[in-house]
């Protein structure tokens, strides 16, 4: 049966009231003026003639358009007090399966000039979200986004500490405090949240993925490994998980806390380090041992990229569709034979590149062609201070002839910083006439004068990108591009042109 458009039901109501934190739907508080009359749309004026009404609509339906509602303050405060049905529906976990909710902290900094606290508005409001919300889609702490950290108030603390450990919400996807290198010392070394929480306010952090070890699908660290042996415990036992982000952090104590759990939902890892990976061996060994039969897409980033710890683990990943990873773990493909999309960062004027390169190129000619890779992408990086000479792009040379006689499939190549003052244009020009299926290629910015050489490229269809020139030269690459289009007619050509300083 139905229940009637009438009088909204209570809010949650006293046990809000002894915690500080109000109550969610009081009917006596002030509504909002009505806004003016205006003509109903054309479906409501058909469903107005047909007699059909909101209370003709099942549950499901409407847990189907309020699950898109994704303002968490809505749902807590305006959709209860539509009505007694909607009220019960708004405590369904359904209803909240597109709401957030951002957890920042007071601006006060103790030292400031100005003194002043602000955002408790908003902590109020995420505190109210966290308390009542039966399930939010993500959770994200954004202390240090606006904020001098976590807790740096007293406010702040008492609102989120009783939050935190009062919350019942089935959380999906949560984005732990993540350190920013942009604000750090200036000197290389990132501020960390975590570094100003007490043991107390770490294991709110804890136990909050601890309660929803079995409903969460998405996780973002951090550097929470260093929260210890139970938070280590607590994601060996999210068997649910489906992505997984993890930053490893300058040294940490691992105790095989994964050791023998599986995550078999697990599809997509990313690894990131700011600082070089070392002693990470045993907590590697035992992530990947977890995850390698069902993750299909990992990423490496930043000092990650090229760790010899993390590249040695890729070869147990068997079922692996995307790999994103330093040049010097192109040698792990020579099991991963049903790769898809393969992207490789090579860093120019490393002192130690020649080698690598040489290395890589080697281990590249011991593997099987990948018949199932279609998506290549090649990115490259300049160190200031070094060196790039004849050996060098030599090497490099190699290494790409080698590439393209080991991936004959391959459709779609991408670069980005490839075509430089480091590397010669042709070296990445006879990569793409090597390719014999190719048909779609970006460069992210490339000078005009190759645009002669990528017409002679006859398979390829489509060509985007920017093309650069210096002072002076831009009527010569406008001209440039429009022989380009007459010469290939064919070709699906999305170009724009940049002036370069350098």
């Amino acid at each position: 049966m139905v229940e009637s458009a009438g009088t909204a039901a209570p809010g949650p109501g006293r046990e809000v009231e002894r915690a500080g934190l109000p109550d969610t739907a009081d009917p006596s508080r002030e509504r909002p003026s009505p806004s003016p009359s205006r003509a109903p749309s054309a479906p409501v004026q058909r469903c107005q003639k047909l007699g059909v009404t909101m209370d003709a609509l099942p549950d499901e339906l409407l847990l189907m358009v309020l699950g898109r509602v994704d303002d968490a303050l809505t749902l807590l405060e305006e959709v209860p007090l539509v009505c007694k049905r909607w009220h019960r529906l708004s405590q369904d976990p359904r209803a909240w399966r597109s709401a957030s909710v951002l957890i920042e902290g007071c601006t006060y900094y103790e030292n400031s000039y100005k003194g002043e606290h602000e955002n408790h508005a908003e902590i109020l409001n995420a505190a109210r979200v966290l308390v009542h919300a039966p399930a939010l889609r993500h959770v994200s702490f954004g202390w240090y986004s606006a904020s001098p950290g976590p807790f740096s108030c007293s406010f702040d603390k008492e609102m989120m500490t009783s939050a935190l450990a009062r919350s019942k919400a089935q959380v999906h996807e949560i984005e732990f405090p993540q350190p920013d290198m942009l604000e750090g010392s200036g000197l290389g070394y990132p501020d960390d949240p975590l570094e100003d929480m007490s043991p107390e306010e770490l294991s709110l952090l804890v136990d909050f993925l601890s309660r929803n070890r079995k409903h969460v699908r998405y996780l973002k660290l951090g550097h929470m490994l260093q929260a210890g042996t139970q938070f280590q415990r607590a994601l060996g036992q999210c068997e649910n998980l489906e992505e997984l982000h993890l930053m490893l952090p300058d040294g940490f104590q691992y105790q095989g806390e994964l050791r023998g759990r599986r995550l078999p939902k697990l599809n997509r890892l990313t690894l990131k380090s700011w600082y070089k990976v070392e002693h990470c061996r045993p907590f590697l060994r035992d992530l990947f041992g977890a995850v390698a039969q069902s993750v299909r897409h990992v990423r490496c980033k930043d000092l990650c990229l090229s760790s010899k710890d993390v590249l040695a683990e890729l070869p147990r990943c068997l079922e692996l569709r995307s790999l994103h990873c330093g040049v010097e773990g192109v040698a792990a493909v020579k099991t991963l034979t049903r790769l898809r999309s393969l992207s490789l960062r090579i860093q120019y004027a490393d002192r130690d590149q020649q080698r690598v390169l040489s290395a890589a190129e080697r281990g590249l000619r011991a593997c099987a062609p990948l018949l199932d890779l279609r998506v290549l992408r090649l990115d490259g990086g300049f160190e200031y201070g070094g060196k790039w000479g004849s050996q060098h792009s030599q090497a490099l040379a190699a290494l790409l002839r080698t590439l393209g006689t080991k991936t004959p499939n391959v459709t779609h190549l991408s670069t980005s910083g490839m075509l430089t003052r480091q590397v010669s244009p042709e070296t990445v020009l006879a990569l793409l006439k090597s390719l014999p299926r190719l048909q779609s290629v970006h460069i992210d910015r490339f000078r005009f004068d190759c645009l002669p050489a990528l017409a002679e490229v006859g398979r390829m269809k489509r060509l985007s990108g920017e093309v650069s020139y210096r002072e002076g030269e831009g009527d010569g690459c406008r001209a440039a591009v429009e022989q380009l289009k007459r010469q290939r007619p064919d070709l699906d050509c999305k170009l724009s042109d940049h002036q370069s300083y350098y």
